[in-house]
């Protein structure tokens, strides 16, 4: 039985979709101004891991990516270039998806451009505003947090510290944690109609529309950056209680942890990004993926090239390996991948499933026997290309 880590209790929980065998996974999408780093990679090659795992056992997955397009970096930098900012939102679309090629991510179902949900976001908003869950002030429209219980309890804060915060600053808000939906106050060069006011939809509001209109009422798991927790997935959930009515309508919240590149959180302000795609020219997706299966997808990753090449010695041993499979297993590899398997099944602990790879392949190599078959199962669920 498959057990996970959710961030929403602090404790691994067996894993049962709320629909079966057919599971159903939000991840936060890019944001539409640059190229995927190493960091936003290590994102989606963990639940392709993560689907290709639930695949193996018999699963089916359905996998939602938001693709931001409506957001100030994708305005600022249309200014920037002196371009529009659909034209830039597009255009870096395509590279997204180019790199999920890349990087050989098949797991995704569905692609959402925030842009074409506008008129639900509209829709939305409006039923929080005769709900009393969200209210105007000077021009914008704010989420009330008081109106759902228990706000906080992603992020593990009491109203006393969520005070401490100052969100989306502004006049006559009723509550310093209270969030914007719609932003009406700041001039853009373009905006969206709606009853309340032309205007912008803002972050939190556009994930929760997304995954609404797709999903409906619940859906599985919720993905994304460990730092997401605070206020975005907060503000998600808030939206969602009070949108559907639902005390839980996501049932695991599962998060990768950061790539930092010398210390520091891996971001284009920091100006330390390694593309994801410069990574795969150079060494190729297997060894990239070796290399950041290595690591448990809870703790952080700090970049060293040397780590990355480290392990060009464990894919030389699968390639040899894949060369000398036979007909059959042994017992003692059959024991191996069970151990590999289970690995996976705690918690998706890939750094003990590449052990057990590791010594299959040594066994094989020493004249033990592994099935071409059960050899390929395990490529498989790794997502190596042999």
């Amino acid at each position: 039985m498959l057990r996970l880590f959710n961030s929403f209790s602090l404790n691994k929980e067996e894993f049962v979709p709320f629909d079966k065998t057919n599971v159903k996974i939000f991840i936060c999408g890019p944001t539409l101004y640059d190229y995927t780093h190493l960091g936003h990679a290590r994102i989606f090659l963990t639940y392709d891991l993560l689907c290709r795992y639930l695949g193996s056992q018999g699963y089916t997955t359905d996998v939602l990516v938001n693709m931001t397009d409506i957001n100030q970096n994708v305005f600022n930098k249309a200014i920037e270039q002196k371009t529009d900012y659909a034209s830039l939102a597009r255009f870096y679309a395509s590279e997204f998806i180019k790199d999920l090629s890349l990087l050989n991510i098949s797991s995704i179902t569905r692609l959402a451009h925030v842009s074409d949900y506008v008129n639900n976001i509209v829709k939305h908003i409006a039923f929080l505003i005769e709900h009393k869950n969200a209210y105007s002030a000077n021009g914008n429209i704010y989420f009330d947090t008081a109106t759902v219980k228990d706000y906080g309890i992603i992020s593990k804060q009491s109203r006393q510290q969520l005070n401490l915060h100052r969100m989306d600053i502004g006049p006559n808000k009723k509550n310093q944690e209270d969030f914007m939906l719609w932003n009406c106050s700041e001039d853009f060069g373009f905006s969206w109609k709606s009853n309340f006011g032309n205007g912008v939809p803002w972050w939190h509001i556009q994930d929760s529309t997304v995954a609404l209109e797709n999903f409906g009422l619940q859906y599985d798991i919720h993905g994304g950056a460990n730092e997401l927790s605070y206020p975005h997935h907060e503000a998600h959930l808030a939206q969602y209680k009070a949108l559907t009515g639902a005390e839980k309508p996501v049932k695991l919240w599962m998060y990768v942890s950061l790539v930092l590149s010398k210390g520091e959180k891996m971001s284009k302000s920091f100006g330390n990004m390694i593309l994801a795609r410069e990574l795969v020219s150079k060494y190729g997706q297997n060894l990239l993926r070796l290399y950041l299966f290595s690591t448990h997808y809870r703790e952080e990753i700090d970049y060293k090239e040397n780590d990355l090449l480290s392990k060009k010695t464990l894919l030389e041993k699968i390639y040899k390996a894949n060369h000398t499979t036979s007909d059959q297993t042994s017992k003692n590899v059959s024991n191996l991948m069970t151990r590999f398997f289970t690995s996976l099944e705690d918690d998706l602990n890939s750094p003990k499933a590449l052990d057990a790879f590791d010594e299959i392949c040594s066994a094989v190599l020493e004249n033990d026997s592994i099935s071409t078959t059960d050899f390929m199962k395990i490529i498989s669920v790794l997502g190596l290309s042999i």
